[in-house]
């Protein structure tokens, strides 16, 4: 999938980021690690995101969980998560 909006990234823990596109939607990222290590570069930035669509797990008091080779934390803005494959500013 492809979406366009603002990005927020959070440092520290495991890597809490989503995006919020024109309509109000929001999707938490697993951001890959070159991400997070600037994510200054990429926070409160437009952005086009590209990646596969993955649903987060339901489970009671979850701290984090893993998205293939990515950890994101357990709570977000939604219950789908965007497993970015690229990502540009806009």
């Amino acid at each position: 999938m492809e979406v366009t909006g603002v990005v927020e990234i959070f440092s520290g823990g495991h890597g809490l980021g989503y995006v919020t596109l024109d309509d109000g939607r929001c999707y938490d990222l697993a951001l890959p690690a070159s991400v997070l290590k600037n994510s200054r570069r990429w926070d409160t930035k437009r952005v086009v995101i590209t990646g596969s669509l993955q649903f987060r797990p339901r489970m009671a008091e979850m701290m984090w969980f893993d998205i293939k080779d990515r950890k994101i934390e357990g709570f977000g803005c939604s219950e789908d998560v965007i497993y970015v494959e690229s990502i540009s500013k806009i």
